[in-house]
């Protein structure tokens, strides 16, 4: 395998779900020494932000969802018995324990710009990067499961590429909270004056748009990042275009570089269009290693996944992620796809499959849901750190990733392994440095590297709301009519 350049730092982040069971690896409850079943209590999330700051590990970053998913076979049966995505909390409300116990490692939690209001989600979230002295990100997630919207009490959801026109929206409501309503130094605590915060460094925020409106102080001062890192996924048109305006960190499928290489050449290419620093924003791909440090303990570890994996399951979370219900198929017999709709799409995710494996074995349900209680659809390697170390550099070097965000197969024991044994590899190679850049700083900080610039970037969309400054229309935008380009600025209380 080739080097990647001798200055390429990459960021791993361990990668989890507030639920208690597993997350990508359905039927691993059944290890007796997996802990995914005692995440309804606070030891096992201090004990994990202890474990990824002991190994340097840039964040922890939480996926989540509304509502369960009822794909597979009409209902959520497959994935209640599996123990997988069910039994789900509210990860907001872990972040100030494990930020108790840490100094340093970063928090990325999810929030639907579907279904939370934005001021309380603005609030939240500053209310968290305060108490986490400014270590919080925001994985912005607009809601396609239908699930979710019949939770939240919705018929449907809203077409895709409005739920990206809501979300731009959304976020203006945001950076208008979070930059524009109150002046740095607001905070005063002027005992001689009797001022606490200065009414005159305080606006009311006037907000009418098309999807929101509000009328109010923002409650929070302002926080150490004021915005909080922001983190989003999606590749499609209309997500790649937001992805280049507002996410400072993204997120990436693909099995193997290629698929995600065009993706990420892309969304460098449209940020550098908005006058962005392409560099700066951050690719991770999601990956679940099963590493060893031997070849043969490595593929014991595989192996007794293997009999704990869920076929059925796996095949729940593929229905879920794919809208794809294969139930009815049975399970030993030849997948024989005949074009209805959207099993045409499962084509070229077996093709993903027998690429990353090479071998073009036939598929049957049993195959394909056993590869889904296996990793899915995360490159899922297994072998000693050097053979995993290979791999990592191959998406460095191919698909000019930033870092990884890594799942597991087994809680803690994977994250264990990635401390313990890949980590000092990476290390080794220059990959990885010893210490976090800043020690004790905020995310913002230890994602680019610069001590003390916690706040956005000046080259981002968000710069234009800041305190004091004209907040104008987006060039980038081709119809400079449309409502999101009228942007409602802040007025003075």
């Amino acid at each position: 395998m080739g080097s990647a350049p001798p200055s390429k730092r990459i960021f791993l982040n361990f990668f989890d779900y507030a639920c208690t069971g597993s997350h990508m690896c359905p039927g691993q409850w059944q290890d007796p020494n997996d802990q995914g079943h005692t995440k309804d209590r606070l030891e096992y999330w201090i004990n994990l932000a202890k474990l990824a700051e002991r190994g340097k590990i840039s964040f922890i970053f939480f996926a989540d969802s509304y509502g369960g998913q009822e794909v597979f076979a009409g209902n959520s049966d497959a994935q209640l018995r599996a123990g997988n995505q069910t039994a789900s909390m509210d990860p907001m409300v872990l972040i100030s324990a494990m930020a108790a116990v840490t100094k340093t490692v970063g928090f990325g939690i999810s929030g639907s710009t579907s279904y939370l209001n934005p001021y309380i989600l603005a609030r939240t979230l500053s209310s968290l990067d305060h108490l986490t002295n400014g270590r919080v990100a925001w994985n912005i997630v607009t809601s396609w499961a239908k699930s979710a919207a019949l939770s939240l009490g919705f018929d449907d959801v809203v077409p895709h590429d409005e739920r990206y026109a809501v979300a731009d929206e959304y976020m203006d409501v945001c950076y208008k909270l979070w930059e524009s309503t109150w002046s740095d130094d607001a905070v005063v605590w002027d005992r001689q004056r009797r001022i606490a915060f200065d009414p005159a460094k305080v606006k009311k925020l006037d907000h009418k748009g098309k999807y929101f409106k509000m009328s109010g102080r923002f409650q929070t001062h302002p926080s150490p990042q004021r915005t909080p890192v922001l983190f989003q996924a999606g590749t499609s048109k209309s997500g790649r275009a937001f992805a280049s305006k507002h996410a400072e960190a993204i997120y990436i499928g693909g099995l193997y570089p290629a698929q995600s290489a065009d993706s990420v050449r892309q969304i460098r290419a449209d940020a550098a269009a908005r006058g962005r620093d392409a560099k700066s924003i951050k690719f991770f791909v999601g990956i679940s290693p099963i590493l060893g440090a031997t070849l043969e303990e490595a593929q014991a570890k595989y192996e007794r996944a293997k009999e704990n994996a869920d076929t059925i399951g796996g095949l729940a979370v593929f229905a879920a992620y794919t809208g794809i219900d294969l139930s009815k198929h049975p399970m030993d017999e030849l997948l024989e796809l005949k074009g209805a709709p959207g099993e045409d799409a499962v084509h070229s995710f077996l093709s993903a499959f027998n690429h990353t494996s090479g071998t073009d074995k036939p598929w049957t349900p049993r195959r394909l849901g056993e590869t889904m209680a296996l990793g899915g659809f995360h490159p899922a390697p297994v072998g000693t750190p050097e053979m995993v170390a290979d791999v990592f550099e191959e998406w460095i070097r191919d698909a000019d990733v930033d870092g990884f965000n890594i799942s597991y197969t087994t809680s803690p024991g994977s994250f264990e392994d990635v401390v313990d044994l890949l980590r000092p590899e990476l290390v080794r190679r220059g990959l990885m440095w010893d210490d976090y850049d800043v020690p004790g700083g905020s995310l913002r900080e230890n994602l680019n590297g610069h001590v003390g610039r916690k706040r956005v970037p000046e080259d981002h969309y968000a710069e234009q709301f800041k305190w004091a400054a004209d907040v104008e229309e987006d060039p980038m935008k081709e119809d400079s009519n449309d409502h999101r380009e009228k942007r409602c600025k802040t007025s003075a209380d």
